[in-house]
């Protein structure tokens, strides 16, 4: 398990980046501070392996802040600021993400944990996710992959449905396969993706989820088949 700490004065900054480390089950979130004021006193306190480090920030900068630290841990830069690179990797940082911050290239500084001393962050050394948060009006909502019995485009949006209620978030249906397991989650249609576990039978175009029939698109009849033996 890697410990590590969010250091961002944007609110949404912080939002995003505690949504993707609730993505990867070998990233423990301990704290997330507004200001490197706030990040000093729970580096005193507890043992963080990685900060995810804003360098723009009221008061003091990120670099600034890094370098006053004794022991620094590990440090990877999310910042909206290309100018400080090089400042950034003199200190050696891990990596330097710029924002907008896609999960994809979020993944890959994570990644690079490894290389520099870190835990591996290899399928086989962590336990498997079992869930994902979806942003919803202001809120970060859990939903477990169990519960989730399909996904479908809507609009800009998806509408991720339960057993108990659909929620409405802002996300493409291909950043959200990315966080599903293949081996639960299959794509049936442009605009649908369905939990394998709760497929009733097939018949025709049809697919019966719980309950409810849905289309199968053409080209992705065969591969559905495929995966389901």
């Amino acid at each position: 398990m890697i410990n590590c700490i969010i250091v961002d004065d944007e609110p949404l900054a912080r939002q995003l980046l505690t949504t993707y480390i609730g993505q990867l089950p070998y990233l423990n979130c301990m704290a997330v501070c507004q200001s490197a004021v706030e990040a000093f006193a729970v580096l005193h306190q507890q043992k963080v392996d990685v900060i995810f480090l804003d360098i723009e920030m009221p008061g003091i900068t990120g670099i600034n802040f890094l370098r006053s630290l004794k022991a620094a841990p590990k440090v990877i830069f999310t910042t909206a600021y290309p100018n400080y690179a090089v400042d950034a990797f003199e200190i050696e940082a891990v990596d330097y993400l710029l924002k907008p911050i896609t999960f994809e290239r979020f993944v890959k500084a994570v990644q690079k944990l490894s290389a520099n001393g870190g835990e591996p962050a290899g399928k086989n050394s962590v336990e498997p996710n079992t869930h994902i948060f979806l942003k919803v009006d202001r809120r970060l909502v859990k939903a477990n992959f169990t519960d989730i019995i399909y996904i479908e485009a809507y609009g800009d949006y998806l509408k991720v449905h339960t057993p108990k209620r659909t929620y409405i978030t802002y996300m493409t249906l291909g950043k959200i396969e990315q966080l599903l397991p293949s081996s639960n989650f299959i794509r049936i249609h442009r605009s649908t993706v369905i939990n394998k576990s709760f497929i009733k039978f097939i018949e025709g175009n049809f697919v019966c989820v719980n309950d409810i029939n849905l289309s199968i698109g053409l080209t992705y009849r065969d591969s559905l088949l495929e995966n389901l033996g």
